[in-house]
């Protein structure tokens, strides 16, 4: 068996876990009624589960463990200790964060509860880094999930958050987590735009990842794209069911690491998460400016705002595909020396996002509420 037909086995597994769950989690959840009511502020008309979360993370969680028994060498991947405890320390914040969101989506939790426990999973997949800070030989390894640097897209070279400060490093590790589990979540608004963002991120992430080199870690993004794969027919507008909090905030999780496991491919995830991200940003700057609070919901996020120009479910969600493949294949596509490049398309999408956000403001109405 070749490392192909690995990746194969991981991608498959997750796409059919995920797939063969979902109906029945579904159905078990309106037998429970366990399910999103019918509410004059949100868009679907009839009761809806919002635990599709469950197959989500039961699929990607098996294919991952399968990449366990396929990587102890007999297939011609072998992952070293380091990599190992960091893909332990994913699962173990994953599942913590995954429980405490299956709670919510059950229960509806207070926000800020909810926020300190992501800010507790952040710190769980930086683990032993957080009292160690150093790193380890050989390749300056952390024993953890760690921002160390980025490449300088302007001067050159990197900017070194660890030889700065180690608590640096960890600050900003913690803060992408997070930012990342709310920006998922936010953008969880539309039928499949979560999931087929996230699907489009990690098949991005995975191409770089194999480019370097990593064909371990690649097994990851694989395993968190099958995972989508799988849930996309049934979440895809018309919606059957939807991810829930322990979908959105999962996914924003895997997310995260998976764009700085293995060494940070930040300009890679910046430009097919950066309407998204943009978006997410705006949003929170725009409610404390307005008085209101960072985590109220409404419909002033550009998914909602292209609704209410009259563009359809479909429409919006296909819009957002297309700037992410788009600006990811420009992050394939631009040789690393090209740096500036990559910033310059990054600046693009901030112009794009500005000039959205301003013509949806002039002409559509401005509809107040949550979205789902």
């Amino acid at each position: 068996m070749g490392v192909g037909s690995v990746m194969l086995i991981v991608f498959g597994s997750a796409v059919v876990t995920t797939a063969a769950l979902t109906p029945w989690i579904r159905s078990l959840s309106l037998r429970r009624g366990l399910y999103d009511p019918i509410d004059p502020r949100k868009l679907h008309t009839r009761p809806m589960s919002r635990l599709g979360g469950v197959a989500i993370f039961a699929g990607f969680s098996l294919a991952l463990l399968l990449s366990f028994l396929l990587t102890r060498g007999s297939y011609g991947l072998v992952r070293d200790s380091y990599e190992n405890l960091r893909l332990v320390l994913l699962l173990v914040g994953a599942t913590m964060l995954w429980v405490v969101s299956l709670l919510d989506d059950v229960y509806d939790l207070p926000a800020l509860p909810r926020l300190i426990w992501q800010f507790i999973c952040a710190l769980v997949a930086v683990g032993p880094y957080l009292w160690e800070q150093t790193l380890h030989q050989p390749a300056d390894q952390a024993r953890g999930i760690i921002f160390t640097a980025f490449n300088n897209p302007i001067g050159g070279g990197q900017i070194n958050f660890h030889e700065q400060s180690p608590w640096l490093a960890i600050v900003v590790t913690v803060l992408w987590i997070v930012g990342m589990v709310n920006t998922v979540n936010w953008i969880d608004g539309l039928d499949g735009l979560a999931a087929g963002v996230t699907l489009i991120a990690a098949a991005i992430l995975a191409i770089h990842t194999w480019t370097l080199g990593q064909h371990t870690v690649v097994l990851l993004p694989l395993a968190l794209a099958g995972a989508c794969v799988g849930f996309l027919p049934y979440n895809f507008h018309p919606a059957r069911i939807f991810m829930g909090d322990s979908g959105a905030m999962v996914l924003g999780y895997l997310l995260a690491i998976v764009a700085i496991i293995g060494g940070a491919k930040l300009a890679s995830a910046l430009l097919v998460l950066g309407i998204p991200i943009l978006d997410g940003v705006w949003m929170v700057l725009y409610r404390r400016y307005s008085g209101g609070r960072a985590s109220a919901a409404d419909r002033r996020h550009l998914h909602h705002r292209l609704l209410d120009l009259g563009l359809s479910q479909r429409q919006v969600v296909l819009f957002y595909y297309t700037v992410s493949a788009l600006f990811g294949a420009i992050a394939l596509l631009v040789p690393a020396g090209y740096r500036l490049l990559k910033l310059g398309a990054f600046g693009v999408l901030v112009l794009l996002l500005a000039g959205v956000l301003f013509y949806a403001t002039r002409r559509g109405p401005q509809r107040i509420g949550a979205g789902r």
